[in-house]
């Protein structure tokens, strides 16, 4: 953004409003300090906007978060810094920003007011707390630096924002031995192998399903059979099981049925069950990825939680059946059973 000096009009009349009564004081009492001081005000006011943008280049705004995600509900520290590297002179600053849950929606608008001294600037500790899990942002506005009088203000100086997650805790209630003590009418072991082996190769090719990495595509199939095959890596004699996170309207309850959805793909994938997860994601589409280790799963939550969760209730399942008509399915839900398996 290019860096311009604007006029601050609230700032220019308080000053011709105080260079008026310093006027008039002269002007009845003819004093030589008041004459003076009427010679000196002006010429400060331009020794000050010079060296305002004398320091355009240097001056800049930051918003500083957690480097690593943090958890839900609990206090960290966030921060807000003006640099000055300019010897000459300090400078008042007004920085107006957004702090922002992206997966709930939630925006909330906010205006500091800083004294950027020389050479240390400023910096504004506090502290922030999430009560939903999500990607918290700070997007910084609108970012003023003053003169010393406030009667001209630079605009377009370097301002940086900043995020962290805020991740969803974890319920004891599904840290259980079997994906049956809390997924309702879950299979048992012997229903959810494949028919006809113990044992699975390192690889599977499958019809192409949409939000499959464009990497697991089986380009040599492909143009063989002229249709899209990817491989589908599985580790046990498991059926891979969907599971489906039917993100609705309500903030509150999609914050709950992440945590269970959480909480449930974990369990399946220490249970060795290889998981295809779906959840609607941008435009309505639903997304999907496949998971066979807990880091995948940490990577989906991520594109999870940081991109909206509000969405029509209801839609999730009936995309779901459109795209995968007659396979089982569990559906993530809050309460005594974290999900219901839906055959």
């Amino acid at each position: 953004m290019e860096k311009r000096l604007r006029l601050n009009i609230r700032g220019t009349l308080r000053f011709a409003i105080l260079l008026g009564l310093v006027f008039w004081l002269w002007s009845f009492f003819r004093s030589y300090m008041l004459f003076l001081l009427l010679i000196l005000m002006p010429g400060s006011v331009l020794v000050s906007a010079l060296l305002l943008w004398h320091g355009r280049n240097e001056i800049r705004a930051e918003a500083v978060l957690p480097s690593d995600r943090v958890g839900r509900g609990t206090p960290f520290f966030f921060g807000m810094t003006v640099s000055n590297p300019g010897r000459l002179a300090g400078f008042p600053a007004d920085i107006t920003y957004n702090r922002t849950n992206v997966f709930t929606g939630y925006c909330e608008r906010e205006k500091l007011h800083f004294w950027a001294a020389p050479m240390k600037g400023c910096r504004r500790d506090g502290l922030l707390s999430s009560q939903y899990a999500g990607r918290v942002e700070i997007h910084i506005e609108d970012f003023r630096v003053y003169d010393l009088f406030h009667i001209c203000y630079l605009s377009g100086c370097g301002k940086t924002g900043g995020g962290v997650l805020v991740w969803p805790g974890f319920s004891e209630a599904v840290d259980t031995e079997k994906p049956g003590d809390c997924v309702e009418d879950f299979p048992d072991e012997n229903e959810n192998r494949r028919r006809g082996t113990d044992y699975n190769p390192e690889y599977e090719v499958r019809e192409y399903i949409p939000g499959d990495a464009l990497k697991s595509i089986h380009w040599k199939l492909t143009a063989k059979q002229g249709r899209m095959m990817v491989r589908e890596r599985l580790s046990t004699g498991h059926e891979t099981v969907c599971v489906l996170l039917p993100l609705g309207e309500d903030r509150e309850l999609n914050d709950g049925l992440v945590e269970a959805m959480y909480g449930v793909c974990r369990l399946l994938l220490d249970c060795d069950y290889p998981v295809q997860l779906y959840w609607p994601g941008r435009g309505e589409a639903l997304e999907s990825r496949f998971l066979i280790e807990q880091g995948e799963l940490e990577n989906a939550l991520v594109e999870i939680l940081s991109d909206t969760g509000i969405h029509p209730a209801g839609r999730a399942r009936e995309q779901l059946a459109v795209l995968r008509p007659g396979t089982p399915y569990i559906l993530i839900q809050t309460g005594a059973y974290k999900g219901a398996y839906i055959r």
